[in-house]
């Protein structure tokens, strides 16, 4: 199974009429080579045609398209040989006519697609054509190679066909079309049916997603692999997800799978020092704030909310103090204390975080919204809150409100006029006194 890769089933060269006409050349490695390498087959065919294509100085259409298929299996060779590849693939473009560039506009890296119908294995498949009805309303211009793929595939899918051709025709639909549910779901039926290992499945996943990092049926195809892998998968899973994430901080299908691999796999170990990294390069990602909470509430390793409460006070009112425009710190700082109101309120760091905040006079809305928490659920507040809520306050029309709680909302109405109206709710539903 190891040309399930998500391409088209690569043919020989010298199965391919084109190439009847070369002998290839063998590399000349010596008598005696040290260290001979243990090349692989298609690697060392192409090569050996590269070379005969090469000493004759063929600059033609078909020594372009192999110059594309070396390259695809070796873009990092810079020995002579390799870098004339890039050489003929220049040279190559600039000679051809244009009704040639066009015969070329498949050269895209990977190994020339041959057509279902060409290639022997599927000889006795008759495809299935797509049902439209008799007058379709708006019928799609699918491309050729579409079209022949899921013809096949159709016929294969209602045949029940769970065999490695059925398996790699799965791929190419895949390829074509990641978001298919159908062509995963009967890919997942042909691995369980072959017993194939899982590993190499991972590898062709993570290829896929490479152009599809928030394709929903991907990311079930992953769950589904890693969770018949079991703990073994749990590195590589969290590894993945490392990758993209690192690409997009808030993908949402990455953030989901991993906390399921720690959940269901483990993994735990290195996870806080992971939202530490990313909280490092970025304070104002959320989603690792979101990360963070998550691991100190569930991770059996840290002994819960509780007996980690006091060192992430401490981090979260660093975070604040840095960007008290942030909201996520300030929602981090309320999550610490959950089902625990009380220590909340008699905190002095929490009440302190928010005076330091409010003295600043500069982005201070989160430390009014805290402040007015606070004071709802039975914070006393000190003569030094009053004068600089009553401060920030004189800076408006009105004169402050000798309720203290009444006049953080009327301040609030003021600087975060996007919520007008929810502080006015909020000010309508306190009591008469604070």
């Amino acid at each position: 199974m190891d040309s399930v890769e998500g391409k088209a089933q690569r043919i020989p060269l010298r199965q391919r009429p084109e190439w009847s006409d070369v002998t290839p050349v063998p590399q000349d490695d010596g008598p005696n080579p040290v260290v001979p390498i243990a090349y692989k087959e298609d690697f060392v065919e192409t090569m050996d045609y590269f070379r005969a294509a090469y000493l004759a100085d063929e600059r033609s259409p078909r020594a372009l398209r192999l110059t594309a298929e070396a390259i695809d299996m070796n873009a990092g060779n810079y020995t002579s040989p390799a870098v004339s590849l890039f050489h003929s693939l220049r040279v190559g473009v600039e000679r051809l006519s244009g009704s040639a560039r066009e015969e070329m506009d498949s050269v895209e890296g990977k190994a020339q697609r041959i057509p279902l119908r060409q290639r022997p294995e599927w000889s006795d498949v008759t495809p299935v054509p797509q049902d439209d009805g008799p007058n379709p309303v708006v019928p799609i211009a699918y491309k050729e190679d579409f079209v022949e793929t899921m013809d096949y595939f159709r016929a294969a899918y209602l045949a029940d066909e769970r065999s490695p051709r059925a398996l790699r025709l799965t791929a190419e639909a895949i390829d074509m079309n990641a978001g298919n549910y159908t062509v995963w779901h009967f890919r997942r039926l042909i691995l369980e049916a072959l017993d194939v290992e899982l590993h190499g499945e991972l590898d062709f996943i993570e290829n896929i997603a490479r152009s599809n990092p928030k394709n929903y049926q991907i990311w079930h195809h992953r769950r589904w692999v890693a969770e018949k892998l079991g703990p073994d998968a749990t590195s590589k899973e969290l590894e993945f997800t490392k990758k993209i994430l690192s690409l997009d901080a808030k993908n949402y299908h990455a953030w989901s799978h991993r906390q399921w691999v720690l959940r269901a796999l483990g993994g735990w170990k290195d996870e806080l020092d992971y939202c530490q990294e990313l909280l490092e390069e970025d304070i104002l990602n959320n989603s690792a704030w979101n990360q963070r909470y998550f691991v100190v509430t569930m991770s059996p390793l840290l002994g819960g909310l509780e007996a980690m409460r006091e060192s992430e006070v401490r981090f979260t009112v660093e975070a604040i103090l840095a960007h008290p425009e942030n909201e996520s710190p300030w929602r981090y700082l309320r999550g610490l204390y959950k089902g625990d109101t009380q220590s909340w309120v008699n905190d002095p760091q929490v009440s302190s975080v928010c005076l330091r905040v409010l003295k600043s006079k500069n982005n201070f809305v989160f430390a009014l919204s805290m402040l007015l928490d606070l004071l709802c659920h039975g914070l006393q507040p000190s003569q030094e809150f009053n004068e600089v809520v009553d401060d920030l306050e004189t800076s408006g029309p009105d004169q402050p409100d000798s309720d203290l709680a009444k006049t953080v909302c009327s301040v609030l109405e003021r600087v975060d006029p996007m919520r007008v109206n929810y502080w006015k709710w909020r000010k309508s539903r306190l009591p008469h006194s604070t």
